[in-house]
């Protein structure tokens, strides 16, 4: 098992993840930005600079008092943060624990809240937890937001008009996660254990739902492939990864990666090489698989990362897809941003 670099924060980091270069080229900038969502006790955005390892000569921790990252600024947020999602270089959309997404523009490094909407009520009209959300992959200022939440609904919001929210019931139970596979087709995970598939078109109306009849899951996470959007994981309160190859929606092929000893929080495919696929979990390791393999899925080659002072759930994570040397930041109940970052350009996962 590979260890993590620590840097303790005092604050439980419930996500994370990687502002697009400022130069619009990663090996031009010699620091790159991340933005870090906490809760509990401080519930706070904080805009964070890191070096970047492509100007480094060697791999190594930060020497002598040095820490991984350094705090820029920072914003009290309304409600656990629950997920950060990138609109551009200077704008994020957050999913908040009191049901709204907002949406934040970094200026002079420096966050301000532009707007905020709540997106998500139960029956009763009390605020209902956002559990994620993801933006639409398009190129557009007519982009929309999709979230989920723990009342059962998928919503949609165009970041230009926040107002022109449109709420839909797709499960009776909570909505734990939802991706864009394509501009017009959204998927969501349930906590049924059902993955759910909508065309933007008719969002009312699933398209197809996807099911492990072998097993009684709760799933807690999706994520899509970056290029073939036939390609869908799933993370599970059993600490496995689902991947599902659903070019039949018919039948539908599922593999089962057991690589988790508990609740796998977040799941994605990596950025810069998508035969693998990175999860973290409760039970504090980050694990990054080989999928595309001939071994059986049981023995598929598995890396694992962990922090020798990090005992508690690593929640939230993501891979820098802008720098040639790897680069992967992540989070935790421990109060902790954890870190791996190598210089050789040829590192190798494995």
């Amino acid at each position: 098992m590979n260890t993590l670099l620590v840097q303790p924060v005092a604050r439980k980091v419930t996500s994370v993840c990687w502002l697009p270069p400022r130069a619009g080229q990663a090996y031009t900038d010699t620091e790159l930005f991340f933005v870090t969502g906490s809760s509990a006790r401080y519930k706070e955005l904080v805009l964070w600079t890191t070096d970047n390892p492509d100007f480094e000569s060697e791999s190594k921790p930060p020497a002598g008092d040095k820490a991984l990252a350094k705090l820029v600024s920072k914003v009290t947020h309304d409600g656990d943060v629950h997920d950060i999602a990138v609109v551009s270089t200077d704008v994020i959309a957050t999913a908040s624990s009191y049901g709204t997404i907002s949406i934040y523009d970094i200026q002079n490094n420096n966050l301000k809240l532009r707007e905020s909407v709540t997106a998500h009520r139960f029956t009763s009209g009390e605020p209902a937890v956002g559990t994620a959300l993801s933006v639409q992959p398009v190129n557009s200022s007519d982009a929309e937001i999709a979230s989920c939440g723990e009342d059962g609904k998928i919503a949609y919001v165009p970041l230009a008009r926040l107002d022109a929210l449109q709420a839909y019931e797709v499960d009776s139970t909570v909505v734990t996660g939802v991706c864009w596979p394509t501009p017009s087709q959204v998927a969501a995970s349930t906590r049924a254990g059902q993955v759910k598939v909508f065309d933007r078109r008719s969002p009312a109306e699933v398209s197809a739902v996807f099911v492990d009849v072998s097993n009684s899951y709760s799933f807690e996470c999706i994520a899509s492939h970056p290029s073939q959007s036939f390609r869908l994981a799933t993370g599970t309160d059993a600490g496995s990864v689902l991947l599902w190859d659903v070019r039949n929606p018919k039948k539908p092929v599922m593999e089962t990666l057991g690589v988790h000893k508990s609740n796998v929080w977040k799941v994605r495919f990596h950025p810069t090489d998508s035969s693998r696929i990175v999860s973290c979990s409760d039970d504090a390791s980050i694990a990054i698989t080989q999928w595309v393999s001939d071994k059986p899925a049981a023995t598929r080659d598995v890396r694992y990362l962990s922090g020798f002072f990090n005992a508690l759930s690593i929640g939230c994570f993501d891979v820098c897809p802008f720098t040639r040397a790897s680069l992967l930041v992540a989070g935790s109940d421990s109060g902790n941003i954890l870190m791996e970052r190598s210089a050789s350009t040829e590192f190798s996962l494995f």
